[in-house]
């Protein structure tokens, strides 16, 4: 469009610094011009925080000149007039919205938690869902070798025992004690059994990634800055060196630069590596997250799936078999260019049904080796406490002690 004349400037926008900068070198790579915004350049990558601070004399360019506006992640903006508009949506509504000369809005999420309308897009009025001009989706992205097969391991146990104040109950898996509120997914997420076993597990599959792919990387995904440190703790226990990033670290952005040129193995975050980061070395993920909406759950997915140094590539992402993230992981296999059928010993067979190719999925029982058990409730709670995590109040509740962990493989 730059070369025909049919446009005279791009701005970019998109949510973070990261994904600006990512932008910025992508655009000047394949247009071999200049994306800095100053004397010269055929435009600028900013964020949408930016937005605020920019004057007159900057929106003017959209009145002045045919500007191509490309919108990353626009689910972030939301509200379609003045009313309903966040900060982000409302600038977009007044400043660009009917003046650019093109416009491209980007998502990989078109949904927003707070059923908000996103700006900029067309609803249905029959049932109120997104109406997309062009849909590129993870099966055809796999198809055409952009993206990696996903496969999914949901992290279960058969005997979970939880002793109260009255009584002492027992579980056959994570959902069944889940649905009886005994326990929250902020107690089994930061339960140092069900996190080594998530790590050990990880650990051995990039191991074996790396004899393969030397680069490759794994992800964590923690719920506070506390919960992290414990991770990492836990991490070193099993030989394993990892780097944090976070909000509250000393420049995040640069530690997560760092992360991506290097041949570090793991990168802990607390809420920085979501959507549009692009580190393509990461093959791994341990989703250990308090969140549980389907919007962070695909966004988290999409950083181990991006192609990086061979046609045939796999990302692994490991969480627990909780009853929201099953859930959208069947979502997920309902998009892959195969059948896949769920076959289960101790759980229900549920099938997606699909156009072409079969596979299965299989459950391995592997007994931990005995530091993966629980050997006092009491122990576990003042080693916790040692380590300042974010843990409820165990005095009322207490796992007791864990069977059998298994995997439920969603080989996709």
């Amino acid at each position: 469009m730059l070369d025909s004349g049919r446009v005279d400037l791009v701005i970019c926008l998109s949510p973070s610094t990261i994904i600006a900068h990512d932008f910025r070198l992508t655009l000047e790579s394949i247009t071999k011009r200049k994306f800095c915004g100053g004397l010269g350049a055929s435009g600028q990558s900013i964020t949408y925080q930016s937005m605020i601070h920019l004057d007159s004399n900057f929106w003017s360019l959209f009145e002045q000149y045919r500007v191509f506006a490309i919108f990353d992640e626009i689910h972030h903006c939301a509200g379609q007039d003045q009313i309903n508009a966040n900060a982000w949506g409302l600038n977009v509504f007044k400043h660009i919205q009917n003046k650019a000369f093109y416009t491209l809005a980007l998502t990989g999420t078109p949904w927003r938690s707070d059923t908000i309308p996103i700006t900029l897009c067309r609803y249905a009025m029959d049932n109120n869902t997104v109406q997309v001009e062009f849909k590129y989706d993870l099966k055809r992205a796999i198809k055409e070798k952009v993206c990696r097969m996903p496969v999914i391991c949901a992290i279960d146990n058969e005997l979970i025992y939880v002793t109260s104040e009255k009584e002492t109950k027992n579980y056959e898996s994570f959902e069944a004690l889940l649905a009886d509120g005994k326990c929250t997914d902020s107690d089994l997420i930061q339960h140092e059994s069900i996190i080594k076993y998530i790590l050990t597990m990880a650990a051995t599959r990039l191991n074996n990634e790396r004899e393969v792919f030397p680069d490759a990387g794994g992800l964590i995904l923690a719920s506070s800055t506390a919960h992290a440190k414990h991770i990492q703790k836990l991490m070193m226990s099993l030989g394993e060196i990892s780097v944090l990033v976070s909000y509250q670290e000393q420049d995040p952005t640069e530690t997560i630069a760092r992360f991506k040129k290097m041949n570090q193995k793991w990168i802990i975050s607390i809420g920085m590596i979501s959507e549009g980061t692009n580190i393509p070395r990461l093959r791994i993920c341990c989703y250990l997250s308090q969140t549980t909406t389907e919007l962070y759950f695909r966004q988290v997915l999409g950083r181990i799936l991006r192609v990086h140094s061979s046609d045939n590539e796999t990302g692994f992402f490991f969480m627990l078999a909780h009853p929201s993230l099953v859930t959208y992981a069947l979502r997920v296999a309902e998009e892959v260019p195969h059948r896949a059928v769920f076959k289960c010993e101790k759980l229900k067979t549920q099938s997606c049904i699909h156009d072409e190719g079969s596979t299965s999925l299989e459950i391995k029982y592997e007994k931990p080796s005995d530091d993966l058990y629980l050997k006092s409730s009491l122990s576990m709670l003042k080693k916790a406490n040692s380590l300042e995590c974010d843990l409820d109040d165990w005095s009322v509740t207490k796992i007791g002690s864990f069977g059998r962990f298994y995997q439920q493989i969603y080989q996709l």
